[in-house]
């Protein structure tokens, strides 16, 4: 499968600049099967034998079917990405019980990040890397979907927007990994607030407001500390829901934190356990104090 992108600049009389790019009627083929295959009850089970070639089936590896990214260029405006993956056609169903599970992934800080279909941020680096996943997980009603065909659509807009003031400031997107074997958690546009507390140590606040998504109802609210212990400069994070393995206890030192892309702090308290914000406002003030 392969998308194709259809770039129109508009021009008007309108007082910020903007530009949408669109990719429309890129066909998925599921490909037809005649072999059914059934348990012991004489139950049907999703597997079948699939022709080759860019088909998909049930219990298929993962598969890239598409990369692009978005380049600032010289672009001296503040500017504003929206990114839409929107899918359509018999083999994705309105109500969303299509077996076909796709992924969009954004780069961020060096790290593949998954996000969600339809994301609106402000860029970080000059180029923005995006690249879309497919695969099929075996289910119950596969069979149904034998022959169907379905499109994808990948809409990009790029708007000019007003330099942020504040407070309140708003985050870019946020990701939580608390745990070696836990699930990355992500979201973005939350409010954060930051401040020196009495004892002279930096409070970083992040609230969900309305939010109603996995990191809302796994992680919330929640707060990072400054604080000096045994010589050392900790930041601990508090979140109102996240259960951590062990001792609730998630900190790291200050040694741990990587501040070398531009708008993005990174609580890196191991390898493949970490907490990274986005925001111009918040890593300003936090790389200057």
């Amino acid at each position: 499968m392969a998308l194709l992108l259809i770039a129109t600049a508009i021009f008007g009389t309108v007082a910020y600049f903007s530009k949408s790019f669109t990719s429309t009627g890129n066909t998925v083929q599921a490909a037809k099967f005649n072999v059914n295959a059934v348990n012991e009850s004489g139950e049907t089970i999703g597997d079948g034998q699939f022709s080759l070639g860019e088909n998909f089936y049930p219990g298929m590896d993962p598969v890239k079917v598409y990369a692009f990214e978005i380049q600032k260029n010289d672009t001296k405006v503040p500017v504003e990405y929206q990114v839409d993956l929107i899918p359509s056609g018999k083999l994705f169903p309105a109500n969303g019980n299509s077996p076909i599970v796709l992924s969009l992934e954004r780069k961020v800080n060096g790290e593949w990040k998954e996000i969600d279909h339809t994301s609106t941020f402000k860029p970080t680096v000059d180029n923005e890397q995006f690249r879309i996943f497919a695969r099929w997980p075996h289910g119950d009603n596969d069979i149904n979907f034998q022959g169907k065909t379905g499109n994808l659509k990948l809409k990009v807009v790029a708007t000019q927007v007003d330099e942020e003031e504040g407070p309140p400031y708003y985050t870019g997107s946020i990701a939580f990994k608390a745990t070696p074997s836990g699930d990355i958690r992500t979201t973005a546009n939350k409010e954060v607030n930051f401040y020196k507390n009495d004892q002279g140590n930096k409070v970083i606040e992040v609230k969900m407001g309305e939010g109603n998504g996995d990191f809302e109802k796994k992680v919330g609210n929640f707060t990072i500390t400054e604080s000096q212990e045994g010589g050392n400069t900790w930041y601990k994070v508090v979140t109102d829901h996240e259960y951590y393995a062990g001792p609730k206890v998630w900190k790291l030192t200050a040694d741990r934190v990587n501040t070398s892309q531009a708008g993005v702090i990174d609580f890196r308290k191991d390898t493949n356990v970490y907490l990274t914000i986005e925001s111009q406002q918040l890593y300003k003030w936090f790389t200057s104090n």
